[in-house]
């Protein structure tokens, strides 16, 4: 092999044009082993300690063959080479001719693959593999269907020639009835193998369409949250339009492209066989459309993959406007006009590209079916005057004709499958490049959590300078160096102006995205470390907008739970305070129901109990209770509050009401993307700190009005019922009632709200908040006397909403500073009837 590398050197330093003509010139039994050889040659001589000569520069691999800068170039450095090297290492001017050859070689090889023109064309024939067997017998059929068709021609020019000849004998002896029979079963024949044929060919596309919409939609769910971030539009109609593109391309259309194909070869061979001279006349038309089909191919795919990618937009916008959210917004704001103008450019941007698609379709089939009259024409005027010499007969003629009939069905049915097949590679295109896309957070990546020994009280959770950007936002910091340590079975409310980075801590500790820098630790280890799936399964969620799916109550509080008893799911129920509006509904638990079927509070408190039946060890609540009355808060904050007594789960809470967040053992603001404060509620709440600052902001914002009263005999007349600040409880109706007789104004849910906040804070004993205090206080008093009075509350009226509820200080500091005429004595339960008395802090027994 040494011996003809150096005798091939010469040669090696010429140009590479000269060097493949002079290859091309060598007899097999050398060129061959020239090809094969040179490789083995370089590992040799890297072997023996030559060294290789530097690479060439990144632009040289942009060269083209027979480049004069680039035989020059190389010229030059092998020039450089052989004076430089020592007489001892003379082989090393031979390695490094063969290696810059075999470089520029690779490249050119490298570049050509890149560049081809149908790069998903074989991964859409592999998702054809498992349908083989069924496409192998549905091919054979076609091939009988086609040849069955194409014998047509032919039979009817021998019946043209039969008639107009003299002798009027068949072959075989045969009738002219048992001829016709004859034809009529094989026609028959080919229609059966035709049918069948489309029947297992539509077959195996939808299976080939099922299975590419399932692999389609799993790598949808496999991504992660970044990627829905933004928008399903763009991926539903990969599942959707693109799939079925790609599975009508390498089923239907490839059957159309192999039955197209062989009418071509057929029809081709027949008339060469008729008449040479004339298929030769004939065969002049085939380059132009060739061509013309090239050319139109090309354009055809780029304008299928930019369709495709506006059809995806507009599907992305139309999903969002029309979900029931972006519907109302859209109503209350009248924007009506505005979004379906929206909606219109993006119609007409598609509308644009298939107009383009049809100018382009419409010149093309125009243009060869002219070019296939021009045939028609050329053979009547020839084959005419062949007819004339006698060197044609007119069957033959009529068969040719008939041939040139189905040659340009062939060639319009061959540009239709490489139409479709064009489109089919586009769509493949996007459906691969979801196939393809690696999540940033991949599943079953890591050790499973389970086999770890972990801490049964809940879990230990650690951040540790953690920076974070959405990666839709990659410009706006979120988190900047939060540092947190919770202990297990500890709850820790997050507090904060909107866009602090509340819900963003919970998105990280379920690893929906990965931080920028820091480290995030689950007892001890780093969440990274363990597979996504389980340190989900030890985590539940209840976002601040529930999502229920269609289904039964059950289903959707089991869900993520399928091994949840009937027993833990009613459990998880009873534990959210769901049973009462469940119990009501005709089927109960099995009732069906929507995504929006039910009200903003019922959705959340399913979406309470779905996470309490998983019994997590991490409970993470986002504004969880934001959609419930301040009854149902009430019902919620004591199943949470049972929840974090038990000590078996460390519950992070999201929150902005004050009844939320005074239960948790830590609070932590989040101020600029960082931890401002942290402490016990009685900790912060004192002057001068930002959180106290925090709530007294929050004391003029409106709260929202209750979804609706509650109702039956539920009273709150036990300690476990009666919150932090102790709660007055008189019958709506009656206070309604006693409103219209004595005109005393009844309070609304918005002041009762801020005056509960007012209490709750122990507002210093300022003339403002006097006079705030006596306000909201004065139309309660009254009404109070009122039913004091008269007798009017007795134990039948104990089940009402709460009217307001007051820290005790905040009371006696009105007391004291005799601001208001409050009764003096405690409300007191004896002798079957209710005393006159005013409740403050600690006068509640158990009773």
């Amino acid at each position: 092999m040494a011996l003809l590398a150096r005798a091939l050197a010469p040669r090696l330093l010429q140009p590479p044009r000269v060097l493949h003509a002079c290859v091309g010139r060598m007899p097999l039994s050398v060129a061959v082993p020239v090809r094969v050889c040179v490789p083995p040659l370089v590992r040799c001589l890297h072997a023996g300690g030559v060294q290789r000569a530097a690479p060439p520069p990144s632009g040289d691999d942009k060269r083209t063959r027979g480049s004069v800068a680039q035989d020059d170039a190389v010229r030059a450095r092998l020039a450089a080479a052989k004076d430089t090297a020592p007489a001892p290492q003379r082989p090393g001017a031979l390695s490094q001719v063969v290696v810059t050859l075999r470089d520029m070689i690779s490249a050119r090889t490298r570049g050509a693959a890149s560049a081809s023109r149908f790069p998903t064309l074989p991964r859409l024939m592999a998702l054809m593999y498992p349908e083989y067997r069924g496409m192998a017998l549905a091919m054979a059929l076609l091939l009988v269907a086609s040849a069955v068709s194409l014998s047509v021609p032919f039979t009817i020019g021998k019946v043209v020639d039969f008639f107009s000849s003299p002798d009027t004998s068949l072959p075989f002896g045969l009738s002219m009835s048992t001829v016709a029979l004859l034809l009529l079963a094989i026609f028959a024949l080919g229609a059966v193998a035709r049918a069948s044929s489309n029947i297992m060919l539509e077959l195996a596309g939808v299976r080939v369409i099922q299975r590419v919409r399932e692999r389609a939609f799993s790598s949808a769910l496999r991504q992660d949250v970044a990627f829905a971030d933004r928008g399903a539009g763009d991926t539903v109609s990969r599942i959707n339009m693109d799939c079925n593109m790609v599975g009508e391309a390498i089923t239907t259309d490839l059957a159309d492209g192999l039955r197209s194909a062989l009418t071509v070869t057929a029809a081709c061979s027949a008339m060469f066989y008729i008449s040479t001279k004339l298929t030769l006349v004939m065969m002049a038309v085939i380059p132009p459309a060739a061509l013309g089909a090239s050319i139109y191919g090309r354009y055809l795919r780029h304008l299928t993959n930019r369709t495709q990618e506006a059809v995806g937009t507009m599907t992305r916008t139309a999903e969002e406007r029309l979900s029931p959210p972006a519907f109302r917004t859209i109503t209350a704001f009248n924007t009506q006009a505005h979004e379906a103008a929206r909606f219109n450019r993006q119609v007409n941007e598609i509308a644009a590209l298939q107009t383009k698609e049809a100018y382009a379709g419409g010149i093309f089939h125009s243009g060869l079916g002219f070019v296939g009259n021009c045939a028609i024409v050329t053979l009547l005027t020839y084959g005419g005057h062949l007819v004339s010499l006698g060197q044609l007969t007119v069957g033959d003629l009529t068969s040719l004709l008939m041939y040139t009939a189905y040659l340009g069905g062939g060639v319009m049915l061959m540009t239709s499958f490489f139409t479709s097949l064009m489109k089919g590679m586009g769509a493949g295109a996007r459906v691969f490049g979801l196939l393809d896309r690696t999540p940033g957070v991949p599943l079953g990546q890591g050790r499973s959590l389970h086999a770890e020994q972990v801490d049964k009280r809940g879990a230990h959770i650690r951040f540790d300078d953690v920076h974070f950007r959405y990666p839709t936002r990659p410009d706006t910091p979120i988190l900047r160096g939060v540092n947190l340590d919770i202990q297990p079975g500890t709850s820790v409310a997050l507090v904060g102006t909107s866009g602090a980075g509340k819900s963003s801590v919970h998105a990280l500790m379920m690893r929906f995205y990965e931080p920028d820098a820091g480290v995030i630790s689950v007892d001890g280890r780093d969440i990274r470390t363990f597979t996504p799936e389980s340190l989900r399964a030890i985590m539940a969620l209840v976002p601040q907008e529930p999502v229920l799916f269609e289904g039964t109550i059950a289903e959707n509080i089991c869900y993520g739970t399928p091994n949840a008893t009937r027993a833990q799911m009613e459990r998880a129920a009873r534990a959210a305070h769901c049973t009462e509006f469940i119990e009501a509904l005709p089927q109960g638990f099995d009732t069906h129901i929507g995504p929006r079927e039910l009200s903003g509070g019922q959705r959340q408190r399913i979406a309470i109990a779905r996470a309490l039946v998983r019994e997590p060890r991490v409970l993470l609540l986002d504004e969880a209770t934001s959609a419930l009355d301040s009854a149902s808060e009430l019902l919620i904050n004591e199943a949470i509050t049972s929840i974090i007594e038990q000590g078996r789960t460390t519950v992070w809470i999201v929150a902005h009401r004050l009844s939320t967040i005074r239960a948790a053992d830590t609070i932590l603001l989040l101020q600029d993307g960082q931890v401002a404060e942290a402490g016990s509620f009685e900790q912060l709440d004192q002057p001068g700190t930002r959180f106290r600052a925090l709530m007294q902001s929050q004391l003029q914002a409106p709260a929202p009005l209750p979804a609706a009263w509650p109702t039956g005999k539920r009273a709150y007349s036990t300690r476990r019922h009666i919150p932090r600040a102790p709660t007055w409880s008189v019958d709506e109706a009656l206070a309604k009632a006693m409103a219209r007789e004595h005109r005393t104004p009844l309070l609304d849910h918005a002041r009762l709200e801020r005056l509960h906040r007012l209490a709750a804070l122990q507002v210093p004993a300022t003339p403002a908040a006097m006079d705030q205090l006596r306000a909201e206080l004065e139309p309660l008093v009254a009404m109070l006397h009122v039913a004091l009075e008269t007798g009017s509350l007795d134990e039948n009226v104990s089940a009402a909403p709460p009217i307001t509820a007051l820290h005790g200080e905040a009371l006696e500091t009105c007391r004291e500073a005799d601001t208001l005429p409050l009764p003096k004595r405690a409300f007191e339960k004896g002798g079957g009837r209710w005393r006159a008395g005013f409740l403050v802090a600690g006068d509640v027994d158990a009773s």
